[in-house]
């Protein structure tokens, strides 16, 4: 463990666990209770315990493979939906000139409030809408038109069942996709789940008329030192589930006439894996045709934009998943949700908020959701005729 993820996992004890105090404070408050002696002292470790419960839950994998996770997680949720109604009923107490006091009512809508929440947040996590986007690319290639179907962030684990795997692969199978891209983040930190619940058969399903590629995000490569879990163990799954893996690679496809770059991902320095610059990269593509760059982290924009990548498509950044998240994106990345265009340079950025979650089963203020592409070219290219009798 690097210093880095230290100083990280501190910050995050000491987040959850203010939110935890908040909380306790203002659940005495709205439920009219005080307590002394050795029972506050349990009550004030239950309630700081539940706080750094948001931290365990993404350590808890290594202790448990199923309730752990599933408990914490639930208990991240429920105080999450839990801080938003209680700052809206203090900011309501505050506002109101007769002043919101703990009666029976103001109770039972208090608790309601956090149930409707976490009802409404978990339905945004797990009902993934279909998002369009249209894209013109100033270049031709050997068609009119192509559909790209885009999957992001889908986090497998021990919790990820098999019917909401299942689902995902219908949806995609009916929006008659020429591609499918699967922008990393596929597992959520380990292999087993994807083989041993027989997740890489049902990706094997997946229709498209010239296949699914996919690329690797940060969380394939959290336990990347693991028996059974490395690099190449990895690799060998996603094929198995026939998926075409690109990892620094430039795939030319001369039936449709356009490029892919599929790159590792920018976190892979820290597990002693070099990732390919960009510009090295590009020494392999042909600029006057379309060029498509898969990359699951969206960082630094300008650059695949001065070097005439037409296209790139991302995840990672779940859109916040959880509000004010989203909105510490916003100052993080030039386009940390949606689509961005560069008319200047004729260059279109697109970002998912993935399929899955990351940790507490909820999403507030953002949706799960499948991304269609529908790119135009600038014309078709002529077909070449063979006069040989």
């Amino acid at each position: 463990m690097t210093i880095a993820d230290l100083i990280a996992i501190s910050i995050a004890i000491i987040i959850s666990c203010s939110m935890a105090v908040y909380l306790g404070k203002r659940w005495q408050f709205w439920f009219n209770f005080s307590l002394t002696g050795y029972y506050q002292i349990v009550y004030w470790t239950v309630v700081i315990m539940t706080g750094v419960s948001i931290v365990l839950s993404r350590l808890s994998e290594s202790i448990s493979t199923y309730w752990l996770p599933l408990i914490l997680n639930t208990v991240c949720a429920i105080m999450i939906c839990s801080v938003f109604v209680t700052l809206i009923f203090d900011i309501g107490r505050w506002i109101s000139k007769k002043r919101l006091k703990p009666q029976l009512t103001t109770k039972v809508v208090y608790i309601l409030g956090i149930c409707s929440l976490f009802y409404y947040g978990h339905e945004m996590a797990m009902e993934p809408s279909i998002v369009n986007y249209q894209v013109k690319i100033d270049k031709s290639a050997k068609v009119n038109k192509l559909r790209i179907v885009q999957l992001s962030d889908i986090h497998i684990n021990d919790m990820t069942s098999s019917d909401r795997i299942q689902h995902m692969v219908d949806e995609v199978n009916q929006l008659d996709a020429d591609f499918i891209v699967i922008t990393g983040d596929t597992l959520d930190r380990r292999l087993q789940p994807f083989t041993e619940k027989g997740f890489d058969k049902q990706f094997q399903q997946f229709k498209s008329k010239y296949g699914t590629y996919i690329i690797f995000g940060n969380h394939e490569y959290l336990n990347i030192k693991e028996e059974n879990n490395h690099e190449q163990d990895i690799i060998n799954a996603f094929k198995h589930a026939n998926m075409k893996v690109l990892k620094d690679d430039v795939v030319h496809l001369d039936n449709v006439g356009i490029t892919f770059i599929g790159r590792d991902d920018f976190s892979s320095s820290r597990y002693d894996i070099k990732r390919a610059s960009l510009p090295d990269l590009m020494v392999f593509s042909n600029t006057n045709k379309p060029i498509i760059l898969l990359d699951h982290q969206p960082h630094n924009l300008d650059e695949p934009a001065n070097l005439s990548v037409d296209l790139m498509i991302s995840g990672h950044t779940h859109a916040g998943q959880v509000f004010p998240i989203n909105l510490i994106e916003k100052l993080i990345y030039k386009n940390n949700y949606g689509i961005y265009k560069n008319t200047k340079q004729h260059f279109t950025s697109i970002v998912s908020s993935g399929f899955g979650f990351w940790g507490p089963p909820i999403r507030l203020m953002t949706r799960s959701e499948i991304v269609v592409i529908d790119v135009t070219f600038d014309k078709k290219l002529p077909e070449l005729i063979n006069f040989s009798s």
